[in-house]
């Protein structure tokens, strides 16, 4: 998974696409995908041709994935509490990274990805949060109606 992240300044809009051709999957905050249409003068769209799946955060209002044609949207898990956002992006990153590694399908995935963020953005710092399988299920169930594992 390609996450471009702080790195987008450092690269010409060619050395970007030609990352991103080695890349299946890009995973890009809502302001990292503008910086990176911007930079490789080549729409989000266009990008999403380029890859298996953009992987696209829209923070408190979910994330899209697009991914054969088709976009998805996964609606925000609702958190606990609001009190630190540094790390939601890679526990969101986490949950994507564990749907691949199972084979789920990118509903799912990013679902998961959503109960890990919001579980994050609940305590403070970028790994102080506690994350149990008992945890996680709950969150799911109780952000979706249905069982995660």
């Amino acid at each position: 998974v390609f996450d471009p992240g702080q790195g987008i300044p450092l690269f010409t809009g060619p050395e970007l696409l030609d990352m991103i051709e080695q890349s299946r999957y890009l995973a890009v905050n809502d302001y990292e995908g503008r910086m990176l249409a911007e930079r490789t003068s080549v729409p989000l769209a266009g990008i999403a041709e380029r890859v298996d799946a953009l992987i696209l955060t829209l923070g408190g209002d979910g994330s899209v994935i697009h991914t054969g044609g088709d976009t998805i949207t996964v609606p925000a898990a609702k958190p606990a509490a609001l009190v630190d956002p540094t790390g939601c992006g890679d526990a969101y990153r986490a949950g994507i990274l564990y749907g691949l590694a199972h084979g789920w399908d990118w509903e799912r995935t990013g679902r998961l990805a959503s109960v890990l963020g919001a579980i994050k953005i609940a305590s403070r710092g970028a790994q102080n949060h506690a994350v149990s399988r008992e945890t996680v299920a709950e969150a799911y169930f109780a952000a979706f109606g249905t069982h995660v594992w």
